[in-house]
């Protein structure tokens, strides 16, 4: 143990960036303080041929005196009547094979709008069930969801760019923005990931399930 201490010491955490990367992030935060991250980011990239991470920048940028940005729970706070959340669990049947369950839900009220299983989700898949989720006029302004790559790869759009495919549909043909959460950070969409937790515990570890039909009728009648 005292080996592989003195081993990894002064390593903890992600290494610093090269001091000419810092100052091109404060100089152009400074000049442009309308920029955000991302922004500042993709001209880096594009202009500089230097790489890094947005969080990675946002902690170099030089604020200016702006306004503080609310914070995620603030959002949420404000914005819960018209946030849905979409996430999947999976489930194995009695012949060692796999289902996905698809929840979305309200988060204001923490109603369950609407369930689906498949056994191999796609993405058009996905936009079926989001059109069925809001088929009447039950039209959130965001969709809460993670980064799993059922939602496919990134992809530029004429209003902006999107993390996923699904997020520039959402846009494009709901009206809908699509928020993925940050990656490695589950509690930025706590509410259904602790709905997850339940029907996991009080209804899926206690069936062996026969089908995905025998799945389906399980989790909607746990639902209702």
């Amino acid at each position: 143990r005292r080996y592989w201490r003195r081993r990894s010491r002064g390593k903890v955490g992600r290494p610093r960036i090269p001091r000419k990367h810092i100052a091109f992030i404060k100089r152009i935060s400074a000049d442009h303080p309308e920029w955000g991250e991302d922004r500042i980011t993709l001209e880096l990239k594009l202009k500089l041929g230097v790489v890094h991470s947005p969080s990675t920048v946002r902690r170099y940028m030089v604020q200016c005196g702006r306004s503080p940005k609310s914070t995620w729970r603030q959002f949420i706070t404000g914005h819960a009547e018209h946030v849905f959340a979409l996430d999947f669990t999976t489930q194995p049947l009695w012949n060692y094979g796999a289902c996905y369950v698809l929840v979305i839900l309200a988060l204001h009220n923490r109603r369950v709008v609407h369930v689906a299983v498949t056994p191999s989700p796609t993405l058009n898949w996905v936009k079926q069930q989001v059109r069925e989720a809001t088929a009447w006029d039950e039209v959130p302004r965001f969709l809460i969801h993670d980064n799993d790559g059922i939602f496919g790869q990134f992809r530029k759009h004429n209003r902006g760019s999107y993390r996923y495919a699904l997020d520039a549909w959402l846009a494009s043909a709901m009206g809908i923005r699509g928020i993925p959460i940050p990656y490695g950070a589950p509690n930025a969409s706590a509410h259904i990931e602790r709905f997850m937790g339940t029907l996991r515990r009080e209804c899926l570890e206690h069936f062996v399930f026969l089908s995905g039909a025998h799945l389906e009728r399980t989790v909607k009648e746990f639902v209702r």
